[in-house]
């Protein structure tokens, strides 16, 4: 039995090569030195490629706050000032 575990436990060491094999070894070894040279990346910006929105127009932040800001109640002054406008009279052109 113990000799079954050990063999078990045995098994994956025994996948792994005893020593590395290196395809290049003076390229592995230059790569392995902090003082080699590094090629500069090219920055580019991850938000380059995002869409840009339905809308053309930019509305002005001001003027937005200011609409929305006459609802100060949120969606119950939404609909009383719903209501008020269907209850208006309608003008003649």
């Amino acid at each position: 039995m113990r000799l079954a575990v050990a063999l078990l436990l045995a098994s994956p060491a025994h996948a792994q090569p005893a020593t590395p094999t290196l395809a290049e070894p003076a390229r592995t070894l230059q790569a392995s030195d902090a003082a080699s040279p590094v090629p500069a990346l090219a920055y580019r910006s991850v938000f380059a490629d995002l869409p840009r929105g339905v809308e053309e127009a930019s509305t002005d932040w001001k003027a937005a706050n200011k609409a929305v800001a006459q609802f100060p109640r949120g969606h119950a002054d939404l609909l009383q000032w719903e209501k008020a406008r269907a209850a208006a009279p309608k003008e003649q052109p």
